[in-house]
């Protein structure tokens, strides 16, 4: 069983960061902080644990959200959902895991900065073993098994950065939509997600999955506009994410917005799409992401089987990577990213993680490299470029 020990070393403060105020609803700032907690929840297949104001209490029979409503309908909770919640099969640390505070913070004290030498990326599956898993996706695509599959790759690091400088530094290199940083009583994340699984406020619901990838050239830039593998690809998460939206929305309401929209980054640039949807009445949090997660665009389709072949094929627990990012308001409004481009650091490991989609006409050494590609602005951040 995870630690639930409180740790006085650790503040357990957190930074949500946009470039464009995309984590917010109505007021409208690029960053929200937080900062001393009063505890923390958590969720794994033995029950929800509650650590609140020095008191610890265990929940057998109730999820993570139950306990929220029960006991912290005032607070803000900040954390994430784990790209294993709810599967009862998969054992994993944390289902969800999500520290409490009493409202948003002030701007986070900056460590200092020291010269630090650079670090670098090792790979923990090589690159002839990721393109031999994406030539068994394509035979079982081939197949009629599944139609896309998301594999993902593990790497590791040993910065000599404070993990706060390097979310900071990681932002700089690669402004994006939904950068965040949380550190929790036994690990830390920091992500630079660029895409948004789901943002409730009041009713309505959005999710703007993303899919396609390309360098940054002119000619590649071109070549995304009007690719079809890349269209395709994105497509396929559309009618996903349209599909999971209908099980927890109005008959009728749920709606394609926008399709393949460009979003240019400062490594490379992506295609995006928008559906959105209004909220059936009483919809309780527990029901949107037991139907939601995890994220389409991190799975496949079909999603069950999708998964299925993911717990088998891939070696590393993804945890919150691919997971959902992000934070809960005292009025049940939320935003959270999908967790990619992210990394995560404890004691013993320092993790990061990319991933790509593999279609049918998906080429292997392509895709490999575009995991590469994906890594490419964490790369410049340790190695201070």
């Amino acid at each position: 069983m995870p630690n639930t020990k409180m740790p006085t070393v650790v503040k357990m403060k957190a930074h949500l960061k946009s470039k464009n105020s995309s984590w917010c609803f109505k007021k409208k700032t690029k960053n929200l902080y937080f900062d001393n907690p009063l505890g923390y929840v958590f969720q794994n297949k033995k029950g929800t644990t509650l650590v609140f104001r020095g008191k610890k209490t265990f929940f057998k029979n109730m999820n993570l959200f139950e306990v929220k409503k029960k006991k912290l309908k005032k607070f803000f909770l900040v954390g994430y959902l784990s790209y294993e919640f709810d599967m009862a099969k998969i054992s994993t640390d944390y289902q969800a895991i999500f520290n409490i505070y009493s409202d948003t913070g002030t701007k986070l004290k900056k460590p200092k900065k020291n010269f630090i030498q650079k670090s670098y990326l090792e790979k923990t599956t090589t690159d002839t073993k990721f393109i031999k898993s994406v030539e068994t996706m394509k035979k079982l695509i081939s197949r009629g098994d599944i139609y896309q599959i998301n594999l993902t790759r593990e790497f590791t690091f040993n910065s000599h950065k404070n993990s706060y400088e390097l979310f900071l530094d990681y932002f700089k290199c690669q402004p994006v939509e939904y950068g965040s940083y949380i550190e929790f009583h036994d690990h830390t994340i920091l992500s630079g997600s660029m895409e948004l699984f789901l943002q409730k406020y009041k009713k309505k619901i959005i999710t703007k999955p993303i899919k396609g990838t390309s360098k940054n050239s002119i000619a590649d830039l071109n070549n995304l506009k009007t690719d079809t593998k890349e269209k395709a690809e994105n497509l396929m998460i559309v009618d996903l994410m349209r599909n999971d939206l209908s099980t927890v929305c109005k008959p009728g309401s749920v709606a394609v917005d926008s399709l393949f929209k460009i979003k240019k980054y400062s490594t490379l640039t992506q295609l995006e799409s928008t559906i959105s949807g209004n909220l059936r009445d009483n919809v309780s949090l527990y029901e949107i992401f037991k139907n939601t997660m995890p994220p389409g665009s991190v799975t496949g389709t079909p999603k069950k089987k999708a998964e299925e072949i993911i717990s088998k094929v891939e070696k590393h627990k993804r945890g919150p990577y691919c997971g959902a990012v992000g934070y809960i308001d005292p009025k049940d409004n939320f935003c959270f990213s999908v967790g990619i481009r992210l990394s995560k650091i404890n004691n013993q490991r320092k993790s990061f993680y990319t991933g790509a989609g593999i279609v049918w006409d998906s080429k292997p050494k392509k895709e490999n490299l575009e995991t590469h590609l994906k890594a490419k602005a964490f790369q410049n951040t340790l190695s201070n470029l």
